[in-house]
């Protein structure tokens, strides 16, 4: 009874893979009876552990769990061929030639493949005596005399001999490895493209792989050669310099590179082209350290020492990328014009680089006007930047009141591309929203002539054929609808689109010839289209306006929308509508009304667990019809969920119905804190919707906050007397208010760049190393806003009328240099 219960848990340890414990019950099994089975157990259960130790790189401990193993069973033993790849992991030589021979010729030639190969490698490098304790009548052995006819014929440069002898060996030998790798050595010197493809023959467990590697870096050069040459030890990597003849600098190089390879810093990499500038060459060197610079300023002094010095320019340019490592773009652009005045006084055609200066300038700015007039200026210079036109263009589509630049510079940039998709694609959009459907039409067919299978063109095409076909019927022009709806669908476009061109057909067919089958039509596409009947309710009241077709009629033929309830998927149909439709503004009225339709069911369907993009989009839809009842409803809900500035925002806009200048003073604040956590929380979207609210209310309230220049100039309640004493006033009183508000803006980010120091430093040429100034600016911080109003009237190019001297005599400040006027 005992021992069949012990037998039973012996067992279940042995298939859980639990043989320690296993050994232990199989040995209690053995005190009480000697069985062969027993025995047989624990051996197995000795060379799997034996196995496992050996595979986690525990070679010794499994070398002694092997003794173990022997003790309980007779040769042959399993795992043979395991247990000498151990002993020579161990390099045991007494024991390794022992059990070597005690290999037969059925086990190297057909049972140890693996062994045999790394044996076979062995012999070749580090252990040719091997090959006497190994048997001597085995293929093996008839293929390794093969490899050493190759290997002497290799030495003795007869590439015909080596080609002969490896061709002797069989597909399948264990030296096959080897063969590709000494065909690999006969190539490399002619750099054939046929090495690397050879030694990818090679498998990863191949005891050759790490030959291979090293012969695959000397297949490299370059950079590529240098970044091999890292991986390896510095024995492999005279190998390597070896069989590529590198000279003795060359290594020293990797070497120093191996040495520093995980602390390269800029100050490594400057050292390291200076010691080494003979292999890169001299011109070479000194442009790589003269790059480091930048982030490497410590290294000037060197550089003067081992190159020749920087010229004018290269001093500004570099000054101007180190202070834009610090962040400072505002110096750093005074640099790059410096570099740019340098570069047109010289007799060299430097137009490229001025255009690139100035896009790099314009780069590191927000977008704004300022940033524009860099790009157009560039343009003088470098007029075929494809992306420099479509940026402008793209500033002035999203800039109110700047229609007609939109207009010059889309001519101009269809003249300079007009076969570009990009420019063409941007024109459509145009002609699209100018109503003008004939020019997008003609658009879209020039794209399709260069792109065949364009989707956007196909799809403009679409709705200009679907546009023009309800304007057609909505004119009562009839004769002409079908021709229109007919090209819509020989496009050709896709199942769906297919459905509307018969949805058109049936509005055609209500007013032109049989209203009972045009309504069966009109129902059929819309249920075809929507899977709702919200859905279908706005697309029918939709089509049934632009055509100027009864609602009610239409509608009375539908499902009706009570109780429905839109899901996620049936919201975003409606949103995919919103957007379509919304897409050309005279149809918002039409949206309105349509969305009229369906309120009740959509603030039902808002009601439910909605994911917060779809929210906000649906949002950012409904002001763009100002629908501010579905924006408060949206607001209300997200705000519940969310306590996001976005939320906040959109609540205060529907409440003062899209008219900042009603809001309360508290929804002010509120917006205030709430911009606060937009600039926190990164939000940018929440930023400028917030700052462009906030911005149209204290225009509108002059009179509550005048924002920055309220600092600069005084409050308006001042005192009559005080407000014509004040310095600021007398300096700057004259500018229109336009011309303020843009000076307010420059100063903004001047006064985040530049402090009272680096002012009088930049000023020195004209006051020059007058510390009266400093001091007296700590004192009086209006001197320094005034100083700074001359520089920001430079930056923007703006004639005040006032100079240096202007400022220091309104604050009687002493002066000790003649004055002249900006720009300094």
């Amino acid at each position: 009874m005992i021992e069949s219960s012990l037998e039973q848990q012996a067992l279940s340890q042995l298939n859980s893979a639990h043989y320690k414990e296993a050994i232990g019950l199989y040995k209690k099994l053995m005190q009480i009876s000697d069985k062969e089975e027993w025995e047989q157990k624990i051996a197995y259960c000795y060379l799997q552990r034996a196995l496992s130790f050996a595979a986690r790189n525990m070679v010794k401990e499994a070398l002694v769990l092997w003794v173990n193993y022997t003790q309980y069973v007779q040769p042959p033993y399993d795992a043979y061929d395991h247990y000498i790849s151990w002993l020579i992991d161990t390099n045991n030589q007494a024991k390794i030639y022992a059990a070597l021979q005690q290999l037969s010729t059925e086990q190297l030639d057909k049972q140890y493949s693996e062994l045999a190969a790394l044996l076979g490698l062995l012999m070749i490098t580090d252990h040719p005596e091997f090959q006497q304790y190994l048997p001597q009548n085995s293929i093996f052995i008839a293929h390794f005399q093969i490899v050493q006819t190759a290997l002497q014929s290799y030495q003795d440069n007869n590439k015909e001999k080596v080609s002969e002898a490896l061709k002797q060996l069989p597909y399948r030998s264990v030296f096959r490895d080897f063969r590709t790798l000494l065909n690999v050595v006969l190539v490399i010197p002619n750099e054939s493209e046929e090495g690397p493809r050879l030694l990818a023959k090679i498998p990863a467990n191949s005891p050759y792989r790490q030959v291979a590697l090293l012969l695959q870096a000397c297949t490299k050069e370059g950079a590529e050669l240098v970044d091999g040459l890292l991986l390896f030890n510095y024995k492999q990597r005279r190998i390597i310099g070896d069989i590529k003849r590198l000279n003795k600098k060359q290594l020293e190089f990797v070497d120093q590179l191996v040495k520093h390879k995980d602390h390269l810093s800029n100050k490594v990499k400057f050292n390291l082209a200076v010691k080494f500038k003979s292999l890169m060459g001299p011109e070479l060197a000194q442009k790589y350290c003269q790059a480091l610079l930048v982030d490497y300023p410590a290294g000037r002094r060197d550089f003067n020492k081992k190159f020749s010095s920087i010229n004018e320019f290269e001093e500004n340019r570099l000054t101007a990328l180190t202070c834009e490592r610090d962040n400072n773009y505002y110096d750093a652009e005074y640099y790059w014009k410096q570099c740019i005045g340098l570069l047109i006084n010289e007799d060299a055609d430097n137009d490229l680089k001025i255009a690139l200066i100035l896009r790099h300038i314009a780069a590191q700015q927000p977008e704004s006007d300022e940033q524009i007039e860099l790009l157009i200026k560039s343009l003088e210079y470098d007029p075929e930047d494809r992306e420099c036109y479509l940026q402008i263009l793209h500033h002035f589509s999203h800039e109110r009141g700047t229609e007609k630049d939109y207009k010059y510079w889309l001519a101009k940039t269809l003249d300079k591309f007009p076969q570009d998709i990009d420019v063409l694609t941007q024109a459509i959009k145009t002609a699209t929203h100018n109503k003008t459907y004939k020019k997008a039409c003609q658009y879209a067919v020039k794209i399709l002539k260069i792109d065949p299978i364009n989707s956007y063109a196909k799809q403009v095409l679409f709705s200009s054929h679907i546009a023009h076909a309800r304007r057609l019927i909505l004119e009562k022009k009839y004769q002409r609808v079908e021709k229109e709806i007919q090209q819509a669908e020989d496009l050709n476009i896709g199942k769906v689109y297919h459905i509307q061109t018969q949805l058109m057909r049936g509005f055609f067919c209500f007013v032109n010839q049989d209203k009972k089958q045009g309504l069966q039509m009109i129902v059929e596409s819309l249920t075809r289209l929507n899977s709702d009947p919200v859905n279908i309710h706005f697309q029918a009241t939709m089509e049934a306006q632009l055509t100027g077709l009864p609602v009610a009629t239409i509608l009375r033929e539908l499902p009706t929308v009570k109780d429905s309830v839109l899901s996620i998927q049936e919201l975003e149909r409606l949103i995919q509508q919103l957007q379509g439709y919304a897409y050309e503004v005279e149809n918002q009225p039409l949206i309105y009304k349509s969305l009229e339709k369906i309120k009740p069911a959509l603030k039902k369907s808002l009601q439910q667990d909605i994911i917060e993009d779809l929210l906000l989009t649906l949002c950012q839809m409904f002001s763009e019809i100002n629908y501010y009842e579905l924006i408060r409803h949206c607001a209300k809900q997200a705000l519940v969920k969310w306590k996001k500035p976005i939320w906040e925002y959109y609540k205060v806009y529907s409440e003062t119905k899209g008219m900042p200048e009603r809001s309360s003073h508290s929804n002010i604040m509120r917006l205030e804190n709430s911009r606060e956590q937009a600039m926190h929380d990164k939000d940018h979207r929440a930023m400028v919707l917030i700052d462009r609210f906030l911005n149209q209310y204290h225009r509108a309230h002059p009179e509550r906050n005048r924002g920055f220049l309220d600092e600069i100039f005084g409050s308006q309640e001042d005192d009559e007397e005080q407000y014509f004493d004040d310095p600021m006033d007398t300096l700057f009183g004259h500018i229109p208010d336009k011309v303020l508000i843009k000076l307010e803006k420059k100063l903004q980010s001047l006064y985040q760049n530049i402090s009272p120091e680096m002012l009088v430093e930049q000023l020195k040429k004209v006051i020059g190393d007058d510390k009266n100034v400093l001091l007296a600016m700590m004192q009086t911080p209006d001197l320094f806003s005034a100083l700074l109003m001359l520089t920001a009237a430079d930056e923007l190019d703006i004639d005040i009328n006032v100079s240096v001297g202007d400022v220091l005599d309104c604050f009687g400040i002493d002066k000790q240099t003649d004055i002249f006027s900006f720009p300094f």
